[in-house]
């Protein structure tokens, strides 16, 4: 059952690690062994990971050995390729045990038993064995090419291989060497693996030549530069002839390991006959190949402290020269080398390292002509490499020379296809830092255009937005404001969310710079007229300058709280979080950030209140920032009338009480419950307190003064004789009468009732029959003249059109009930 197989394979890597030592030796690692030689290998790769087992004492040794041979030595190459990443990895992890470590012996026991004596020598069993075979051929007609032998150096079974199988080993060993040389390092790599290496160059088969070949050149990185030259090099010179092309190829890739470690003097000899030997070899493969590594070839001779230093690297000629032919493309002899594209696009990508090493002396004599060339090369894989290198190449050359030879490229790549443009754009900053401050500042209104140039492709804004901050850097406050705050303001409205994001990120750096011209009190501003007036200095006109210059920062700013767009005051939110994490000072948050947010935690958008409630974890992650808040007076935040604190508070309010449990989510656990408590008292205050002001604002004003009627005696008789006055019902027509009103009783009122009003009237002061103490609301006559006047010809023309009769006594309204400018005449009797 293939499939059971596979699962019981699958499932031996956990179970291992919950059985005990005894039953892992007993029972599981025979399974695997068994299953390591099962004849479909799709069982192989999850046995690999198995090599852990290998490190324990109390597990035979080389018990794994064997079996790790096999897989090695498979027809399957995926199975072998793993197999052989497999051991190259655990043998790493063996290596960098530190000497301190109270596993490092057992791990060095592991490394020399298991790795080397176990695989390595297991190998080289598999050769000796199959050499010692065709030895005794004519004694042993009976063995069989399937038997097996005991090896006498790991006393392990070993499987014996016919030809190909041993001619395998060779190269796997010899793979295998090549990879570990730097695990083993000089010492071991001189004891153990140069004694294989050494034989094998003579073997007859060429591919086994090729993998020693290569392993000379690994070896010379591992062993020390005294062995390379007594050992090595000599190893090399006769590779290097051979007759096969394979093994010439594979010496040319060996060639600049051979120069990083050899004396300067016998470098130079060994790489300028090695480029004459290649350069001129019948293989195309082989010059081919030689193309490829010259550029790594030429960094080899660029000094160990460089970086330190500064200085350059002492370059053949005859090197350069081969380097600089391959970017010539009239250069008949190079067609024995690749194609146009293959070589030029190569020439190119080596460009920097060889400019880095020859050094700025040879730019104007020998590199400059062909790097101009090749970068307005047809082929886009070719500017677009050097547009990923143009900032490398100025920072070598200096501004000087950049400003002479590379701002025309550079412009050239502003305008080109979106693959090349991407690669300036990357290094926007780092170009702009080696140009000179006064041709930096004439560049920098051009990233509007560069902006304009990307609004099709938003990776690329993705990449201007983030490049702007380090940008930021290099000029000073105003020119910041003027044009790399408009910029980020863009980013912040961008349809994309990645966009936006990384727009955020721009504003603690423009505050950052803002804010220090502020406190410096704009000393370091260029674009101030020195002129002194009769008022003021120059020093307090850059005070202001950078006062305003703050103004504007946060004008901008809040215009995106107060946007009508939800994604946008989202991004304020955003813009809160990332000025913490950069570390604002509480005071300077508390004074203009804190206040908005507290309309924010209400935002009918869902998202905002959640974006709010994140910022205000963040605020209150940051260890001391609520102590700080609470100590901040209520005279240092203008714009509120809470204290940082009680704002604090009022917004965690907000928060924890949503509605929504993601906001919530945020914020539960900066809030107790008792503080709840008292949040919700004082709410329930504070919303009482708002009520009864809203109920007195609404309540109706006082009567004029030249409406109000002093008492007096006839006053207080009318008023008895009105109360002794009988109110009959009639059932063609109700009297409403006014217990408030000094005046007669209208008979006729529903002549008034009839009249038709116009305008606001019609709703907002219609009297009903059934409620007599309904009071309508008095407009001051004083504060609305022109709309009585207008009001009053509606309601004549209304009257006129109607043809209603009125008689004296309707002209007495009640002013508890019907406003002012409803009274049709002022002619009005007294008794």
């Amino acid at each position: 059952m293939v499939l059971q197989r596979l699962v019981v394979t699958r499932e031996l890597s956990n179970t291992i690690h919950d059985i005990s030592l005894l039953d892992a030796v007993n029972i599981v690692l025979p399974i695997i062994i068994q299953l390591g030689k099962d004849q479909d290998d799709t069982y192989a790769p999850p046995l690999l990971n198995e090599s852990d087992d290998d490190k324990q004492l109390h597990i035979p040794a080389n018990t794994f050995a064997s079996t790790v041979i096999e897989f090695l030595l498979d027809q399957n190459t995926t199975l072998a390729s793993i197999a052989q990443q497999s051991i190259v990895t655990v043998a790493a992890g063996l290596a960098d045990t530190p000497k301190e470590s109270e596993k490092y012996q057992f791990h060095q026991y592991l490394l020399h038993h298991e790795i080397f004596e176990g695989i390595i020598l297991g190998l080289m069993d598999i050769v000796n064995n199959g050499n010692n075979q065709e030895e005794h051929d004519d004694e042993n007609k009976t063995h069989d090419k399937s038997a097996t032998t005991i090896s006498s150096v790991t006393s392990t079974v070993v499987k014996q291989y016919d030809d190909g199988g041993i001619n395998l080993a060779k190269m796997v060993c010899l793979m295998l060497i090549s990879a570990l040389a730097h695990v083993f390092g000089p010492e071991g790599s001189t004891e153990k693996f140069l004694p294989i290496v050494e034989s094998m160059v003579s073997d007859p088969m060429f591919y086994v030549r090729k993998e020693a070949a290569a392993a000379v050149g690994s070896l010379s990185a591992a062993v020390t530069p005294e062995t390379t030259l007594e050992k090595l090099l000599p190893l090399y010179s006769k590779l290097s002839v051979d007759t096969i092309w394979h093994v010439r190829r594979s010496c040319v890739f060996a060639l600049p390991f051979l120069c990083e470690v050899l004396p300067e003097d016998i470098k130079v000899t060994i790489a300028v006959e090695g480029v004459e030997l290649f350069k001129n070899d019948v293989s195309r493969n082989v010059r081919n190949s030689l193309a490829d590594i010259t550029g790594e070839m030429i960094s080899k001779f660029l000094p160990a402290d460089w970086k330190e230093s500064g200085k350059s690297g002492k370059v053949p000629e005859e090197l350069l020269d081969f380097f600089l032919s391959l970017g010539n493309a009239t250069t008949s002899a190079n067609q024995m080398f690749k194609t146009d594209t293959e070589r030029i696009h190569n020439c190119a990508y080596n460009y920097p390292a060889v400019v880095l090493t020859a050094g700025v002396h040879y730019w104007d004599t020998h590199l400059k002509d062909t790097y101009l060339n090749l970068t307005k090369d047809y082929q886009l894989k070719v500017r677009r490499t050097f547009a990923y290198s143009l900032h490398d190449i100025a920072r070598i050359i200096g501004a000087e020379r950049t400003e002479r030879d590379l701002v025309q490229i550079f412009a050239l790549y502003l305008m080109d296809l979106d693959e090349v443009k991407q690669g300036v754009l990357e290094h926007l900053a780092e170009f702009l830092n080696v140009l000179a401050t006064s041709s930096r500042n004439e560049y920098i209104p051009i990233l509007a255009e560069v902006w304009d140039g990307v609004m099709s492709n938003w990776h690329l804004r993705d990449i201007l937005a983030l490049q702007l901050r380090d940008i930021a850097r290099l000029f000073d406050a105003s020119r910041v404001v003027e044009h790399i705050l408009p910029l980020a303001i863009r980013a912040c409205h961008d349809e994309f969310a990645a966009v936006r994001e990384t727009g955020v990120e721009i504003f603690p750096v423009i505050l950052d710079i803002v804010k220090r011209v502020v406190d410096e009190d704009g000393e370091s501003l260029s674009q101030i007229d020195e002129t002194e007036t009769e008022t003021e200095n120059v020093a307090d006109r850059q005070q202001k300058y950078a006062l305003a210059l703050l103004n504007h920062v946060m004008e901008k700013l809040d215009d995106l709280v107060r946007s009508s767009t939800y994604r946008t005051r989202l991004v304020f939110t955003q813009i809160c979080r990332s000025l913490l994490d950069a570390g604002i000072h509480p005071a300077d948050f508390a004074s203009f950030f804190l206040p908005r947010l507290i309309n924010l935690a209400k935002d009918p958008v869902v998202n905002v209140r959640i974006a709010t409630s994140r910022t205000i974890q963040t605020l209150c992650c940051i260890a001391g920032y609520r102590q700080d808040l609470e100590v901040i007076t209520q005279v240092e935040v203008a714009d509120s009338e809470l204290s940082p604190s009680q704002m604090l508070d009022q917004i965690l309010y907000y928060l924890s009480t949503d509605k929504d449990r993601d906001v919530r989510y945020y914020v539960s656990s900066f809030i107790t419950e008792a503080c709840l408590e008292g949040y919700e008292k004082r709410r329930a205050e504070q919303e009482a307190k708002e009520l009864a002001i809203k109920e007195n604002a609404m309540a109706p004003p006082s009567l004029p003064e030249h409406l109000v009627m002093m008492h007096s005696p006839l006053l207080s008789t009318l008023e008895e004789e009105e109360e002794d006055i009988p109110i009959q019902d009639d059932d063609d027509e109700k009297i409403y009468h006014s217990t408030e009103s000094p005046m007669d009783i209208v008979d006729d009122y529903d002549d008034i009732e009839d009249m038709p009003l116009t305008g606001n009237m019609a709703s907002d002061y219609e009297c009903t029959k059934d409620d007599e103490d309904q009071v309508i609301p008095f407009i001051d006559l004083q504060n609305n003249n022109n709309n009585t006047a207008m009001e009053e010809d509606d309601i004549m023309m209304e009257l006129a059109s109607d043809n209603h009769e009125v008689t004296e006594k309707a002209q007495h309204v009640y002013l508890s009930k019907i406003p002012a400018h409803v009274v049709l005449s002022s002619n009005i009797t007294s008794e």
